[in-house]
């Protein structure tokens, strides 16, 4: 199984690309950005994936319910 990490690297490109995928989709609403990260977690887990990019965003975000426009 891939080993995952906690932590964020603002100055490593993939993390960074996340962390503004993230705001912009949410556009700092909390209870979405709770939903989105349910989902990122749903498809990093089915995928075996241990880091979040912006593909990864993008797949959580198209599954959510109530989209993100």
């Amino acid at each position: 199984m891939a080993q995952t990490r906690s932590e964020l690297g603002p100055d490593d490109f993939t993390d960074s690309e996340a962390i503004s995928a993230v705001a912009r989709d949410t556009r700092g609403d909390f209870r979405l950005i709770n939903r989105l990260f349910a989902q990122i977690e749903r498809v990093m887990k089915i995928n075996e994936l241990s880091t979040i990019t912006d593909d990864v965003i993008e797949a959580a975000r198209s599954t959510l319910v109530v989209g993100i426009s």
